[in-house]
């Protein structure tokens, strides 16, 4: 069921739907929409009928303001014949990494050391052999940190994409000899119990479930001119370059097949070679499909949520088809 919210209710209901208005099928969607209204028209053609999202299907998905959800929906069924729902807990991967990200910076009130939290936060500290495979679900932070031999390299200050810079930085920072319970409830302490993450690995940059509800919880705490967690105002900030070459220090393999730079725990999709600048977003898309942004303004964010463990990369994927969600949102045109 995908719904608009805050809009009084029209005088007229439009269903929209790939099959009967609520029917079955394997990519059906049920649409209860204002037909006056073309951004949630465009939002929720691109959802349904873009080649990007096609190809993500199923999935739930939404976009709101800091007030609340706009417009949301789910396409596609599972094989069990079922949807994705905005309270199904997922596994949310990379995503953690954001809320890390929050929690560092609410640790250090806001003010973060230019040796001991910014590289670690974006990527640049050196630490970057952490073998995520050596992490076990019965052990501690720190524990997982010795066992995934991490050591610092020689090209520090180059960013690496690693588990490695944020496992690092919670042993250092008080969090080693928490487990998978304890880390859980230390997160939620500073970012609110309203964030209801669930750490079934005590893996700061990976370990995390989560449903779409608790994240949309913390995405707009970052939002607006008076966010309620100190990264909201700190968005894009202390950002690398993430592509070796030329112009860039990376010291290994693009992660994105794009410009984008690294902020504190989270991406920064900026390059205008791929995206038109009133398109740019905040985002940290995770390994199993979940996809959450929050837009340049920071008056919008969105959510694809999604797991399949059995595939890496879907992050990328989802955030192509939550990317083009976001411009019909935008634009009042379907993508």
């Amino acid at each position: 069921m995908i719904t608009k919210a805050k809009i009084p209710p029209p005088a007229l209901l439009l269903c929209l739907t790939l099959a009967a208005c609520g029917g079955g099928g394997d990519s059906s969607t049920s649409v209860v929409t204002d037909p006056n209204d073309a951004r949630m028209t465009a939002a929720v053609d691109t959802a349904t009928n873009n080649p990007l999202c096609k190809a993500v299907r199923p999935f739930y998905w939404e976009v709101g303001d800091k007030l609340g959800v706009l417009v949301s929906g789910s396409v596609g069924t599972k094989t069990d014949g079922s949807q994705w729902k905005r309270t199904d807990v997922v596994a949310i991967a990379s995503a953690s990494k954001w809320l890390y990200g929050a929690y560092a910076v609410e640790l250090k009130g806001g003010e973060l050391d230019a040796a001991s939290d910014v590289p670690f936060l974006n990527f640049t500290s050196g630490y970057s052999n952490f073998k995520n495979s050596d992490c076990q679900s019965s052990d501690t932070v720190g524990i997982c940190l010795n066992g995934g031999r991490d050591i610092a390299e020689a090209n520090a200050a180059a960013f690496h994409y690693n588990a490695g810079h944020l496992q690092t930085h919670a042993a250092a920072n008080g969090l080693g000899p928490k487990d998978n319970s304890s880390l859980t409830t230390e997160i939620k302490r500073l970012l609110g119990s309203d964030v209801a993450v669930v750490y079934t690995e005590p893996q700061l940059a990976g370990g995390g479930k989560m449903s779409a509800q608790s994240y949309a919880n913390f995405l707009r705490k970052m939002m607006g001119d008076a966010p309620t967690l100190k990264l909201g105002g700190l968005l894009g900030s202390h950002a690398t370059c993430t592509r070796e070459g030329t112009n860039c220090n990376a010291s290994a393999p693009a992660v994105v097949p794009e410009d984008w730079h690294y902020s504190l725990g989270h991406w920064v999709e900026d390059d205008p070679a791929t995206t038109p600048s009133s398109n740019f977003a905040y985002s940290s898309g995770g390994a199993f499909g979940f996809y959450p942004w929050i837009d340049f303004s920071k008056t919008l964010y969105g959510i694809i949520s999604r797991e399949d463990i059995s595939l890496t990369g879907e992050g990328y994927d989802s955030g192509q088809c939550g990317r083009q969600i976001r411009l019909a949102w935008k634009t009042g045109v379907a993508q």
